[in-house]
C-alpha cells in the first residue's frame, strides 16, 4: 500500500530525526501493533536501541501516517 505522510507527521519525522525507512518498516513489519482510537493504529517498532511510534490510519487503499515518535 502507498503511504501518505500528514504535513504534522513531516514536521515530526523532521524535528525528530526519525527516517522514512523506518517508518516504513514500523507500518509494514511492526513489533507490537496497538488499535488507538478512531480506527487509528499505532505501529511500534525498535530501531537500533530505541523505539519509534507511527500513529496511521488505513485510508482508501493508502496507508496515512498521522504522527511518529520516539517511544512507545
Amino acid at each position: 500500500m502507498k503511504i501518505k505522510y500528514t504535513t504534522h507527521a513531516e514536521e515530526r519525522i523532521s524535528c525528530r530525526f526519525i527516517k522514512k525507512e523506518w517508518v516504513r518498516k514500523a507500518i509494514n513489519n511492526p513489533d507490537k501493533t496497538i488499535d488507538v482510537k478512531n480506527g487509528k493504529k499505532q505501529a511500534i517498532k525498535k530501531i537500533n536501541s530505541d523505539k519509534i511510534s507511527v500513529i496511521y490510519a488505513e485510508e482508501n487503499n493508502e496507508i496515512v501516517v498521522v504522527t511518529v515518535y520516539w517511544g512507545e
